[in-house]
Formats: C-alpha cells, structure tokens, sequence
C-alpha cells in the first residue's frame, strides 16, 4: 500500500503507527526506512518522531537503531543509501517493512526487500513457550507499507506499480493507493503551511500542496502534455522520409521507435518495440513490424537508418559471420538489420529533444492534430499506442543539482533503469531529421498510389494502420 502525495498530510505518523501496530506480540519485528541516515535522523523526521512517542515505554538501543518492547517485539530503522546497502539486512526476518519517501529508493532496492518479509518456521526442537509464540506471530499480517510525495529518482517506477489516480483511492492487482492531502493533518496549521509552499516553483507547488503526480521539480519535460503531444492518427504518405532509433538491452528493455517525417518537418514516434531479447529475437520482431500490410507495396521500409548508441560497436568476445570481432552492431547485422551510431551526448540530447518539444507560439498544428490550424505547435509528437514513451517523457528526472552536470542531462541512473525509450528517443532526435519532400505528384508505380488513395479513403484512421497493423 501507498499513502502518498502532498507534504504535510501526516505520512510519517501513519507509517509509524503501522509499524507499532502488532509491538505486543514477542516476536513480531518491524524496520522503518529512508534511503540515506541524515534523512532517517533529521528532526521531526521517523526516529525523531519515534523518540517523542516511546520514550519511557520502550528501550531504545542506539548502536542498532532500534527499540525493544517489553513484549520482546523490535521497531528498527535503517537506510539504504547505495544499491547495495539492502544486503545489510540479507537473512533477517521482518513483519513490516515500511519505505519513508518511497520514490527515493531503486525499483531493485524496493523489489529485493519484500524477500525480508517472512515469519521463522517452527524449528523442530521447539519448546512449547517458542511454539505458542510462533503462533501469536502466525496471526500477524506480513505487511510492506509506502509513503511518499511525488518526485524523486524513484517517481517513474512507482508512478507505474500503484494506481495513482489524483484525489482518488484506488486498488489494482492488490497495489493500493491513498491519496495524502494537507487537510488529513489534524495537527497542522494549514493556512499557514499552504502560505508557504504558495511561494514555492509551479512544479514544486503542486507536487507538495496539491500531490499532483503529473508534476514534479527536476522534471526533464514539464512541457509534454497529452492534449499537445500525443495523437490517435497520423497520415503516413508513401514519399516522408523514415528513420528508427533503438537503445539495446539483453536484460533490459530494448526500446525500438520507428518515427516518418512529414513535409513540414515534424518527426512522430509512430510505433515501438520493448521488450528484452537477444539480438536474433529483436531483429525477428522488427523485420515482422516493418512488412507492408498491402501486398506488394512500401510498407514501413526495411532499408531505414538505424540510431543506435554507440556502445552497440563494443565488443562482446565472439565472432561475426565475417570472422571479425563481434559486437551488438554485428549481432545485428547478421540476422539482416544494419544499426548507424547515434550521437549520445546526454546533455545535447536533452537540449534537443526540449526543442522539439517546446511549443511553439508562432507554429501553427498540422491538419492531422486534433488541433489543427491552431498556434502553438512542437515539432515532435508521440502516437498513442507508445505508452512507455509517453509515460517515461512525463516521468524523466533530471540528473540531481548536488552532482556532476546537475540538471544539465537525464539522470543516468534513472535512465539506465527505467527510461530506454527516452534514450532511443535521444539518439533519434540528435540525427537531426530534414522536413520529408513532398512529390508534386503521384509517382507512376500503382503500389505506392494504392497504398496512399488507402490511407485518404480511411476516414478517422491513423494512416498506419493501413501500412502495418492492418
């Protein structure tokens, strides 16, 4: 469960209260988190709050962090400030793990502590006064519980695992989401408290005040919006020029984006590809996506510039069919796709992705935007079907201010974890496409007039439907 959103709603109070919840059964074993120690330790904050509530009823042991009850139960705290700091608690057992500002933690940090929520099994040489406590804690629930306000290296991930719908609580798949709001305080002066976050950025107000989880400081594109950015048709013409993009992963996500140009130099993400695989299984998919739906016409094309990052060119300790070294790339050119090397200079490549897609004031939309003829147009869109794009271009974190290059690029760490989509995006949009030009006419070869006069007679159709997913 996640109670999450604006500052000041008592999320910590609840979090604690959980974890004290069951501190009269003996063996029962709590561990409350934040990512670093001056975090955990910082007043007002878990440990803070904790020695206000138990002093005098409890025993605290500073060397462990943690208060022992007079049932024999323990609340403990801790911090996981580097990836591998969650092996500090590698074969212990807990009954409640709670994560203080969840979206500061990994995916991984978080995925590896559920294996830490466990009871002990009855050993076999038990006594009985072990065997009826083992039983009081069969009655415990084995709970992970989750507080947080929106933003952090973490948003991307957590916006995906619970469902957080503004304002609203909502349960899926057994994830639930509350809703944290300043007004949930009994203990707080909200005029007051709202007077001061009121002088705060627009991102940073309503992420705090309002727990607005569409906005967050350090965002990387606070100007993507669904309403400028994203569309439900496209009319792709036999003569725009197409260009792909992909960002490689064997374990990770393999994100392949294939984006046309059209004739006044607007590129579109029109259709991608995530899934890992070896490089045999990637290709396969992509040479099935780029078929043409009529028969014998143009289709997507199968000879388009590929940008790739150009780590694809390392190599990986084999052979290619050409008996030279083997690397990604080659992998790839032997089962039938050629990959160019992009340009991934982080920094220019947010540059440049910002300019795209910046609007415009003085650009008017396309007539194939739902706000055709209108000012304000960017220069890049995203069909709707790429749904880890659009969520990965709203959720992309900036590197923090505190290190090298802070807010100049895309966190790396957040990239390399969650954000392939936008790294491919990257390497597409620093190849620098030129506006397609336009035929002054149909050329004589019917296939590609057929597969055109198609996509005119589709009335309210995307366009490429009818090259590949018809």
């Amino acid at each position: 469960m996640l109670y999450g959103g604006a500052a000041g709603g008592g999320k910590s109070d609840a979090l604690l209260g959980a974890a004290l919840q069951y501190v009269d059964v003996p063996l029962y074993k709590a561990l409350l988190l934040r990512r670093t120690y001056a975090d955990l330790s910082l007043p007002g904050a878990l440990m803070s709050r904790a020695h206000e509530w138990l002093t005098g009823s409890a025993h605290w042991g500073d060397e462990r962090k943690t208060w022992t009850f007079p049932s024999g139960a323990t609340l403990t705290f801790g911090y996981c400030e580097h990836e591998r700091d969650v092996y500090r608690y590698q074969g212990a057992d807990f009954q409640f793990i709670g994560f203080d500002e969840l979206t500061q933690f990994s995916e991984a940090q978080f995925a590896y502590l559920f294996s830490r929520l466990r009871r002990p099994k009855v050993p076999d040489n038990a006594t009985a006064e072990q065997i009826e406590r083992l039983e009081q804690l069969a009655q415990v629930p084995l709970r992970m519980r989750a507080a947080s306000n929106p933003g952090g290296v973490g948003h991307g991930w957590v916006l995906d695992r619970y469902p957080i719908v503004k304002g609203t609580p909502a349960e899926h798949e057994g994830r639930i989401f509350i809703p944290a709001k300043v007004a949930d305080n009994p203990g707080l002066d909200v005029v007051a408290y709202t007077e001061s976050l009121s002088r705060l950025s627009d991102e940073l107000r309503r992420q705090l005040l309002d727990g607005d989880w569409g906005a967050f400081e350090g965002q990387a594109f606070p100007m993507f919006k669904d309403t400028v950015h994203v569309i439900d048709r496209f009319p792709l013409d036999f003569a725009m020029d197409r260009f792909e993009s992909m960002d490689y992963g064997l374990n990770n996500p393999t994100a392949w984006l294939f984006w046309p140009v059209d004739y006044d130099g607007n590129i579109v993400c029109l259709d991608m590809h995530y899934r890992p695989g070896l490089p045999s299984e990637t290709t396969a998919e992509i040479l099935r996506r780029r078929k043409p739906a009529i028969e014998g016409g143009h289709g997507w094309g199968d000879n388009n510039t590929v940008w790739a990052d150009p780590s694809v060119r390392n190599r990986i300790g084999t052979t290619s069919k050409a008996g030279t070294a083997a690397t990604i790339a080659t992998e790839f050119a032997d089962h039938g796709i050629g990959v160019s090397l992009g340009n991934n200079d982080p920094k220019a490549g947010l540059a440049r992705l910002r300019e795209l897609l910046t609007p415009d004031v003085d650009r008017r939309f396309p007539d194939w935007h739902p706000r055709r003829g209108q000012l304000g147009s960017p220069r890049m869109f995203v069909h709707h079907t790429c749904t880890q794009l659009i969520d990965q271009m709203k959720t992309a974190p900036l590197q923090p201010a505190d290190k090298p290059d802070g807010l100049e690029k895309i966190d790396p760490q957040w990239e390399q974890r969650n954000g392939h989509a936008v790294a491919a995006a990257r390497y597409g949009a620093m190849s620098r496409p030129e506006p397609s030009q336009q035929p002054k006419q149909y050329p004589d070869d019917p296939r590609a007039r057929a597969l055109t006069e198609a996509d005119e007679r589709d009335e309210g159709g995307d366009g490429w439907a009818t090259y590949v997913n018809a």
